[in-house]
């Protein structure tokens, strides 16, 4: 389903931050930390982080309203559940276009559409997590050292505005320029063989097309909110999951952790980003709040395994209800839509 690089260093990413995290440590000891967390707190830690998906899928009609007045709320959360569960069973990140493409069979959209829209997404999420994780220093409850905090969130806010800026300089491109950029794309398809060719076009069209959310002021506005309400939400999981396992860290700690974790599992990793949430979890939590190895690491297990578990089998329920399969998906990816039969 994609190029054999691409699993690959996913693979030998998380293999090799997984090995730095547990490193000399008593997993025994881990394990004993696990099994004695509050079944309450950690319950609902889980259910706060999976109900976030259903606001993720809230505020996906926002960024879809260019497209489609109105898509079913049901069909947007089967889709966003579909897309985690790919990514957690499947390498190189296939879910988001898993998600996109659900969601377009359903509704009969275009998947390169649907796929735009999520662009738009990330660069909403990416810009709320940066603001939050700033935000977090300066809360009158936040406990660590704030140097260190500093400087750590000083370089991955560094590398990560980076690679936003030139997003956000292509999306502006886009939507300033649209006919000098799909005229350039026609010059270029035209050196292609005719159905490679059109296929290449159909496919900016639609990426075109999604990006119309940020046309207008007022659908930018209702995304920021849902964005702010859903990373402000999905940090409540994070401080539940620290009464669960008896960390002593408020809510401005849960929201220090939860930016830095957003901006690890960008890193290239196996399904389910394993590997850079761990390695986040220790740098965070026993390199800038000092809690101790054991705590820290049984929550980055605990909690990551946990919250793993009701999403992707929400995904395969829907996916398994919708008749879909993963080879269906692989040949959409390869070959466009018109290579899988309409429902």
């Amino acid at each position: 389903m994609t190029s054999s690089w691409k699993p690959l260093l996913g693979l030998s990413v998380s293999a090799l931050l997984l090995w730095w995290v547990f490193r000399g440590e008593d997993l025994g000891a881990i394990a004993a930390e696990v099994a004695a967390a509050d079944p309450w707190w950690l319950l609902a830690s889980v259910f706060v982080a999976t109900a976030g998906y259903l606001l993720r899928a809230m505020r996906w009609q926002v960024l879809l309203t260019p497209l489609r007045s109105r898509t079913g709320l049901r069909a947007r959360f089967a889709a966003t559940a579909i897309g985690f569960m790919v990514n957690n069973l499947l390498p190189a990140r296939a879910g988001e276009f898993a998600r996109a493409w659900s969601l377009a069979r359903v509704a009969k959209m275009r998947t390169s559409a649907c796929l735009s829209s999520l662009v738009v997404e990330r660069l909403f999420d990416g810009i709320t997590v940066v603001a939050l994780l700033l935000v977090s220093l300066s809360l009158p409850g936040f406990r660590a050292d704030s140097e260190l905090a500093g400087e750590l969130v000083g370089g991955a806010v560094a590398g990560f505005l980076a690679v936003l800026a030139i997003v956000i300089l292509v999306v502006t491109l886009v939507l300033a320029r649209p006919n000098v950029v799909l005229a350039a794309a026609r010059a270029l398809a035209s050196r292609l063989p005719d159905t490679a060719g059109d296929r290449a076009l159909s496919i900016l069209d639609g990426l075109v097309e999604g990006l119309g959310a940020l046309r207008s002021p007022m659908l930018v506005a209702r995304a920021a909110v849902w964005s702010l309400a859903f990373w402000l939400w999905h940090s409540a999981s994070f401080w539940l999951g620290f009464r669960a396992f008896g960390i002593d860290a408020g809510y401005a700690e849960a929201l220090f952790l939860n930016g830095i974790t957003a901006l690890a599992v960008a890193l290239p990793s196996a399904p389910g980003f394993f590997g850079p949430f761990e390695a986040a979890v220790r740098v965070a939590l026993v390199g800038v709040l000092g809690v101790g190895e054991n705590p820290a690491l049984a929550f980055a297990a605990g909690y990551h395994v946990t919250t793993f578990i009701p999403v992707t089998a929400i995904g395969l329920w829907y996916f398994w209800r919708m008749g879909f399969s993963f080879r269906q998906i692989g040949l959409a990816r390869k070959g466009g839509e018109e290579a899988v039969p309409a429902l």
